[in-house]
């Protein structure tokens, strides 16, 4: 049976939203390790395989992004407008929340800050 277009996007939703969750991991495990600096480098958060792209960031900039389990950091042109809304726009960075309902159960059940 050919794959139905609605089972191709929700499929693309939970790779991007499951891109984004690891690259959010990553980036916590980049704050936990940077002890008491007062900058970072941090991956972008987007949902492009394969992505490498990185912004430097003051932790406090970094802790300003990570106010809400659906907020994603993430480099201009690394939005996906399927997935993404651009809430913030910062010389450096973008801030994004998740779309969808599907996508937000995907990086709230990812999140480790969330109780």
């Amino acid at each position: 049976m050919a794959n139905r277009p609605e089972d191709l996007d929700s499929r693309l939703l939970q790779r991007a939203a499951n891109a984004e969750a690891n690259g959010r991991r990553i980036n916590e495990a980049i704050e936990r390790g940077e002890g008491d600096a007062v900058a970072a480098v941090f991956v972008c958060e987007c949902g492009y395989l394969g992505c490498n792209a990185t912004v430097e960031l003051s932790i406090a900039d970094y802790e300003a992004v990570r106010t809400d389990f659906d907020r994603f950091l993430v480099v201009p042109g690394h939005e996906m407008e399927a997935v993404d809304e651009v809430v913030e726009r910062h010389e450096r960075h973008l801030v994004v929340v998740k779309r969808g309902r599907e996508a937000r159960a995907i990086v709230r059940a990812a999140d480790s800050r969330e109780p």
